[in-house]
């Protein structure tokens, strides 16, 4: 496990409170919540992968895992898809707002795991050293609740819970494949429909 890069991510968490903190208040909220995102994309992850290497070092190689975690990695996006349908219903999102939803998914579904799964741990990590980065990558989400105006399907649990359930599989599958390809596949596919429901819970 890299663990200047795990400290140095930890330090950043209260950073992203208060950035989520202000910009979901001084600007509508989607907007604001779409900035916190982009600190978080930019000024958090890209320096800290290009500081440890992790760009270089990570397999992008989209290797299929056992059968169990592409069956769960389909569930999971399928349930939170459902739910997007459901709210789509009653909002519509226009294509201006689907181009940003689908950008914001491939950077966030890629960088998260270029990070978390690729720089973070190596090949050999312990199953201590599993359940911190764990650990770390759900907690860095009690930022997003200090967003404002921001409607969340489940609340803090749905939040916190949800990101725990998807960073198992995404952990169990890179250390089972030794790449980052299939999890990113997997990241960019829930947050496609995931932020289809936060955007349609949350109209501008």
């Amino acid at each position: 496990m890299d663990r200047k890069a795990a400290w140095a991510v930890a330090t950043t968490f209260p950073f992203l409170a208060v950035v989520f903190y202000t910009t979901t208040r001084v600007m509508p909220p989607l907007i604001g919540y779409l900035v916190g995102l982009a600190m978080y994309w930019f000024v958090v992850l890209v320096p800290l992968i290009v500081w440890r290497g992790g760009f270089g070092r990570v397999v992008y190689t989209v290797t299929m895992p056992r059968m169990p975690l592409v069956f769960l990695n389909a569930v999971m996006i399928i349930a939170v898809g459902v739910a997007a349908a459901i709210a789509l219903q009653s909002n519509p999102l226009s294509p201006i707002i689907f181009a940003f939803i689908f950008v914001a998914a491939l950077l966030n579904g890629t960088l998260e795991e270029v990070f978390w799964r690729g720089t973070i741990l190596n090949d050999d990590a312990k199953k201590s050293e599993l359940m911190t980065q764990l650990a770390l990558f759900t907690a860095w989400h009690i930022a997003l609740l200090f967003a404002d105006g921001v409607t969340v399907t489940g609340g803090a649990f749905g939040l916190l819970g949800g990101a725990f359930i998807a960073g198992v599989l995404w952990t169990w599958t890179r250390m089972q494949t030794g790449s980052v390809g299939f999890g990113i596949i997997g990241h960019v596919g829930l947050n496609l429909v995931a932020f289809t429901e936060l955007a349609a819970q949350n109209p501008i």
